[in-house]
């Protein structure tokens, strides 16, 4: 999407942009923790006042830009010729191509994890958790539920930390309506390896691991989990644990499509690219986002699937075609510094910002809802930024 706005914006009349997305609007992913821990909202059919939050119609994102939109999924790429075909049977040609096919749950091969935990990727998803959370605190109220209540969260990613730590404040306020006790519900988080986070400081590790003790979410770590039942999980060391809900944020991988495109070049199902996001093989093709493997060469590791990197990721791919257009030559992908904004649930956050510096608290919290704005305002007009952030930040804190 960024990319297609670039184009726009550099080549006007000058080529034609089309963007291809098997759904109606723009899915903002950062704020699906806090649809998952909404509450206070009067419900509907459809969720429709949760979803004008965090759907945007590609319609709005697009008005009065010289971008074609179709809404078609794609089943078959072909880079030789840069066509792709849709499940319609129509076949789209280009002269440019970016592949932004983005990523999938993956279960690892875990048994289990597909049949009985709740995945946490979707819009569907996050209502299906939310109203299963509200459900169980109903069902206890009326006295046809044992306490407490067991929900597990597997993976202490930052999006397993961020669901942690909002549905502890959820169920806080959901206990108190449905007159249950305080702390009749237990939130423990899985992590496989020896600590949650491995990437950020020990200090930041520790700001976020006391903020989920006080609010009650209970960490395991060095818990590789290796089977899900229906209303427990086992560990490899064969620790069982019993769960009344089972969430699952433990991994993502590549759009399952790329395995089945002929010519590419994968590792570990994602694409490889050169310095300038090319595809390795191809002329005028390129990738971005989740799909592609890029490979930071000051630590030898690929980045990581975070929205700010896929986002200067497309402005360099529309700079590149750009530039090809014109006769310049590419320009390198320059890897962006660390910068990352944990919410830890209320109006709390840790922002890790440029030269190692940390704000924590309710400043970073303020600093997560700018940075949220200042996306609402580079992808729409003013007038429809400024209201879908307001109707989120009413909604969303409610139970904070």
């Amino acid at each position: 999407m960024k990319a297609a706005l670039d184009l726009e914006k550099k080549l006007g009349k000058e080529a034609e942009i089309t963007l291809v997305d098997k759904s109606s609007y723009h899915l903002f992913i950062p704020a699906l923790y806090e649809v998952a821990s909404v509450y206070g909202i009067e419900r509907d059919p459809f969720a429709v006042k949760i979803s004008k939050t965090i759907c945007i119609p590609f319609v709005d994102i697009f008005e009065n830009k010289k971008i074609n939109f179709v809404q078609a999924e794609i089943i078959e790429i072909d880079l030789t010729n840069k066509k792709i075909r849709t499940r319609g049977g129509h076949e789209l040609s280009c002269d440019y191509m970016i592949l932004a096919l983005g990523s999938q749950t993956t279960d690892f091969g875990i048994p289990g994890v597909i049949e009985y935990a709740y995945q946490f990727k979707s819009l569907n998803d996050a209502l299906m958790i939310n109203e299963k959370v509200n459900s169980l605190h109903r069902e206890a109220g009326q006295g046809k539920k044992e306490l407490p209540i067991r929900i597990l969260v597997i993976g202490a990613g930052f999006t397993g930390i961020e669901l942690a730590a909002e549905l502890s404040s959820c169920v806080k306020t959901l206990a108190h309506k449905c007159d249950l006790r305080h702390g009749c519900t237990m939130i423990t988080i899985f992590e496989a390896g020896p600590k949650i986070l491995s990437a950020i400081s020990d200090k930041e590790r520790q700001i976020i691991s006391e903020r989920l003790t006080r609010l009650g979410v209970i960490i395991m770590e060095n818990s590789p989990i290796e089977e899900v039942a229906a209303n427990s999980v086992k560990m490899k060391d064969g620790r069982a644990l019993s769960g009344d809900m089972i969430i699952w944020t433990a991994g993502i991988t590549a759009n399952k499509i790329l395995e089945n495109t002929h010519g590419l070049n994968l590792n570990k199902g994602r694409i490889v690219v050169d310095d300038n996001l090319a595809v390795i093989g191809y002329k005028n093709i390129y990738a971005i986002g989740d799909n592609t493997e890029f490979i930071d060469k000051n630590i030898h590791k690929p980045l990581p699937s975070m929205a700010y990197i896929a986002q200067g990721e497309g402005i360099t791919a529309a700079k590149n075609i750009y530039n090809t257009i014109n006769g310049a030559p590419p320009k390198a992908y320059g890897i962006p510094p660390s910068i990352w904004i944990a919410p830890a649930g209320g109006k709390f956050a840790l922002a890790h910002l440029w030269w190692g510096m940390s704000i924590k608290g309710f400043w970073g919290w303020v600093m997560r809802e700018l940075v949220d704005l200042r996306y609402m305002l580079s992808i729409l007009p003013l007038k429809k930024a400024i209201k879908i952030f307001w109707e989120e930040t009413a909604i969303f804190t409610k139970n904070d």
